[in-house]
């Protein structure tokens, strides 16, 4: 476990495996200096792998997960994630955008075209659909089945830079699998907890 999740990491973080309470933890380390406010925790209990975040001493449970190497994965894609913005910044969309032809051109600048949609419904893509002159922004699984991420979005503008938001980061996500050479079925239990974690599912 902790091989796998320290060459994932690399260097920039401090890896401790407890060997008393069955658990990783992870700190970041910055210039050498070992942030000790966050901490990362993976904890095996029972056959299920519990992952968790402290926060200046508040323990916040993310997720249980069961099959290990897919905990391992997405435990150190969460560790990754907390610094998103930083490693992996996105292009700005312009301030107004007045029709769904040029939102799409627009995002198909620094979006992969294949994993979203607006104004249709695509199988495994987070899509844009006007209801009502409410923009709603959802994954479509390959089920087809419709999961809300966003839908409170008064403007085109607004949904296509929420639709932006979450197509990045799905992106990263799908970069890292690739990285991580891992194979995960999309339709496991482990999966679809964890895209309900990565895009803030509502349903």
């Amino acid at each position: 476990m902790i091989e796998s999740l320290t060459n994932f990491l690399s260097a920039e973080y401090f890896i401790t495996d407890n060997k008393s309470t069955n658990s990783i933890e992870v700190r970041e380390r910055l210039e050498g200096i070992v942030n000790q406010d966050i901490i990362f925790v993976l904890a095996c209990n029972e056959l299920k792998y519990e992952l968790f975040k402290l926060s200046r001493g508040t323990k916040t449970k993310i997720m249980t997960l069961h099959d290990k190497e897919v905990a391992i994965f997405y435990f150190g894609i969460m560790i990754k994630m907390s610094r998103f913005k930083t490693i992996c910044p996105r292009l700005e969309l312009k301030n107004t955008i007045s029709n769904e032809i040029e939102a799409k051109n627009c995002l198909s600048r620094f979006l992969d075209s294949n994993l979203f949609e607006i104004e249709n419904y695509k199988k495994d893509a987070i899509c844009l659909i006007n209801e009502k002159n409410t923009y709603v922004v959802g994954y479509c699984d390959i089920d087809m089945i419709f999961h809300t991420i966003s839908n409170d979005n008064s403007s085109l503008t607004m949904g296509a830079k929420v639709l932006a938001n979450f197509t990045w980061k799905y992106m990263y996500f799908k970069q890292m699998i690739k990285e991580y050479a891992i194979e995960l079925d999309q339709n496991q239990v482990d999966y679809k907890a964890i895209l309900r974690n990565l895009l803030n599912l509502k349903n």
